[in-house]
């Protein structure tokens, strides 16, 4: 059987350049490997291209996130409780996995949303999100707390790259739910809502914004932005159209 068109560091740094990705930059991917149809030397292939594509002063940032523990969706509690930094394998895809086990990736401490970067922050940034909070969310006040990577992401106005995959999984719209809960977080924390949305309606209206990217490498399609106009973008959607939102009880995991 003939193997599909093969994708290569080249086609890779090409699809980069044209989203706008440069020397510097943060850049956070979801990815999807099978996308591409056929990759020279896999998903080591693709964090290589990307790490190439920011130079030695930008950093790459995947979600190494834990949904599963022994092979079934768990709970927030039995997560916390069979977290292992070291060892918890990412399951948001194979190219996350490879990239949390190199030996120049940093990972973060967090037992759902975990992150992992290779490059010149790092280290400071992973590190940091051990002690961030405190931001409600059903993850804990850790998950998308204050001095987190996700605040950084937008601090630094992060290069966003949805990598074969599309809205459905974007994870900044699950920080942009925890900076609307914050807003409107009264002294005593008392029923607590959290916004519930379908972001693939948010991601088609985000794109109408003017502010979505789009290439295609190999057979993937991909759809990039920068993350501090998606962060106000999303905001602004949300209030003009609050019907998009169906509120839900908030339960603070970790208390």
């Amino acid at each position: 059987m003939p193997r599909e068109p093969t994708v290569g560091r080249d086609d890779l740094l090409e699809g980069l350049r044209r989203i706008g990705c440069r020397k510097g930059d943060v850049l956070f991917f979801h990815s999807s490997l099978k996308s591409f149809g056929w990759v020279d030397g896999g998903a080591n292939t693709i964090i290589d291209s990307a790490v190439e594509a920011v130079g030695p002063e930008g950093t790459v940032v995947v979600p190494t996130f834990v949904q599963r523990v022994n092979g079934d969706r768990a709970p927030y509690a039995v997560r916390r409780d069979a977290w292992n930094i070291d060892t918890s394998p990412s399951d948001v895809g194979t190219i996350t996995e490879v990239f949390r086990k190199r030996p120049d990736a940093i990972r973060s401490d967090h037992c759902c949303d975990s992150m992992a970067a290779i490059g010149a922050e790092a280290e400071a940034v992973m590190a940091a999100h051990r002690e961030s909070g405190p931001r409600p969310s059903p993850w804990d006040e850790r998950a998308f707390g204050h001095g987190s990577p996700w605040d950084w992401l937008r601090e630094r106005n992060a290069l966003y790259l949805l990598m074969g995959v599309g809205f459905r999984v974007c994870s900044l719209f699950h920080y942009c739910q925890a900076l609307w809960v914050e807003s409107r977080t009264d002294a005593h924390r008392d029923g607590l809502k959290w916004p519930k949305f379908g972001f693939v309606p948010v991601g088609r209206r985000v794109e109408a914004e003017g502010i979505v990217t789009g290439t295609t490498v190999g057979t993937s399609i991909w759809q990039a932005f920068r993350v501090a106009p998606c962060v106000e973008a999303v905001a602004q959607i949300l209030e003009a159209e609050p019907s998009l939102i169906t509120p839900e009880p908030l339960r603070l995991s970790g208390h």
